[in-house]
């Protein structure tokens, strides 16, 4: 499994690509390593760290301390340090995975898509057509700064002993957050619009192979993961909350856009399946309209009309969603990564309560 979700599309097959040389910046990262992507991954998460602690050990910023009954204590901007580089480097990685799974199911979208819709409306490409990263990352950068001083600069700047490098890594890592996440509200945009002009222009409905249309339900599982797994992270800053009320209701609502998130795109292929069950059904009906009378006088009419019938039930059972109880397992499934934190939290405590002892 590891392994699957490791391997990376062959860089000189990537840069081969217009699409993949103009790619945006979150992809480059991982077309220019020589590492597979969990590596690549690892390697930025790790570096970020490491500097995290080179500039807290520099200024002495205590993270762990012992409190009042002997016990460890990790320090909350220990905790915030490591979640958020866990965010972004997360955001980065399914990021680059969703696109590569994307890529390895191009042969199924091209086969219920019109021919030459792939290279038209770039569905399969690492950049989408129309997008303005340039304006929201314009957006981000000025958002991380201004929010990055009452997150951080005013605990840490105006302390007794002030922690700059700190607080400069904070800054940066702040704002490279805030930004992939407006980036990447620009890039979702972006690609649901071609995605839905695709649907709604080009998808080839075959009724009696409604299996292919599975790969759509494949496509909006792996997107709907990427908002799950980017939520999941998010979660850590509320460790130590517990369930209350509030984190119940914030949970409630993350579930709620992940799960649309899948059930958008669905929709609307789910629109397209039903208007041509009906209008195949409306044709057969009409034919059989016309050989009933003739089938209790004409053999040859009779067995037509058994033919047809057969057919106009085979139409009826088509299913009208396109996905399978695989897709729809592992949509319930990455929806449980929200609970991730909780029950980490816990494993955690009781892991430092037995460390203390």
């Amino acid at each position: 499994m590891l392994r699957r979700m490791s391997d990376a599309v062959p860089l000189q097959a990537d840069l081969s690509d217009p699409s993949d040389r103009n790619a945006y910046l979150e992809q480059r990262i991982f077309l220019l390593s020589p590492l597979g992507t969990f590596a690549t991954t690892a390697v930025l998460f790790a570096c970020l760290m490491a500097l995290f602690f080179a500039a807290a050990f520099a200024e002495d910023v205590a993270l762990i301390t012992r409190d009042g009954a002997g016990g460890i204590q990790i320090e909350s901007v220990l905790r915030m340090a490591f979640t958020l580089a866990l965010m972004l480097c997360a955001a980065l990685f399914i990021q680059r995975y969703t696109r590569i799974q994307e890529r390895k199911d191009k042969p199924a979208f091209a086969a219920v898509l019109r021919p030459g819709t792939l290279e038209n409306r770039y569905l399969t490409g690492l950049t989408p057509p129309g997008v303005r990263l340039s304006v929201f990352t314009a957006i981000g950068i000025g958002l991380g700064i201004l929010l990055s001083w009452p997150l951080f600069g005013r605990a840490m700047l105006t302390a007794e002993h002030p922690a700059y490098a700190t607080f400069f890594w904070f800054l940066v890592v702040n704002t490279l957050l805030i930004t992939a996440f407006t980036r990447g509200v620009e890039l979702s945009r972006a690609g649901s619009l071609s995605t839905a002009r695709a649907i709604d222009n080009d998808l080839i409905v075959d009724l009696l192979r409604i299996d292919l249309l599975s790969v759509w339900g494949r496509s909006a599982a792996r997107f709907a993961l990427i908002w799950f797994t980017v939520s999941a992270v998010a979660c850590l800053f509320f460790i130590g909350n517990g369930l209350n009320a509030f984190t119940v209701a914030m949970l409630a609502t993350l579930l709620a856009l992940g799960i649309w998130m899948f059930i958008r795109p669905m929709e609307r292929v789910h629109h397209r399946i039903r208007a041509a069950k009906a209008t195949e059904l409306e044709r057969v009906r009409g034919e059989i309209d016309q050989v009933r009378a003739m089938a209790v006088t004409d053999a040859n009419a009779a067995t037509r009309l058994q033919g047809l019938l057969a057919y106009e039930t085979r139409i009826s059972a088509a299913p009208e969603w396109p996905f399978d109880q695989t897709t729809l397992f592992r949509v319930i499934a990455s929806a449980l990564i929200l609970t991730v934190p909780w029950f980490g939290q816990a494993v955690v405590q009781f892991a430092i309560e037995h460390l203390a002892q």
